[in-house]
């Protein structure tokens, strides 16, 4: 019987080289996207950062309605950027949170002030410890808070 041989080395090496270009060709092209993916996000992301931190808040006047369970706030955009989408946390003092929405729905511009209240009833104000106003446009840097104590009639 003939004993058959393998591949010749050279043509090993060929196929070999061969098979490490085609596989380093397929990852470059992966990675090219992946990187350029990663880029652009990146870039969004640092665009908002910085438009954001031009972003502020501040709560002039806060009042209780006993009656309807609403609290309005006098809400003034200190920045220089739009903000809309605003939310209110109420953290009651049972440690308890509540996220409303608020109305009206609108979009408060640099040096502009809004009279915002919560759209549904939220407990009693002696439970409430602390609110926290925010634009979800940029939740991080356009927000304020109060206190209890800072709420008129409660």
């Amino acid at each position: 019987m003939k004993k058959s041989k393998g591949i010749s080395p050279l043509i090993a090496v060929v196929l070999l080289i061969a098979f490490v270009i085609a596989v380093g060709s397929i990852l470059s092209g992966w990675f090219v996207s992946f990187t350029k993916e990663r880029v652009s996000q990146a870039k969004e992301k640092g665009e908002t950062d910085i438009t954001c931190s031009y972003a502020n808040l501040y709560i002039s006047d806060a009042d209780w309605n006993n009656t309807l369970g609403k609290l309005s706030l006098t809400v003034e955009n200190t920045g220089s950027e739009d903000l809309s989408d605003f939310r209110m946390v109420v953290i009651y003092s049972n440690n308890t949170v509540d996220t409303l929405r608020v109305l009206p729905e609108t979009t408060l511009s640099p040096g502009g002030y809004e009279i915002f209240y919560n759209q549904s009833g939220i407990g009693p104000c002696s439970d409430i410890s602390q609110v926290i106003f925010k634009s979800n446009t940029c939740p991080v840097d356009a927000k304020d808070e109060i206190e209890s104590t800072d709420i008129s009639n409660c």
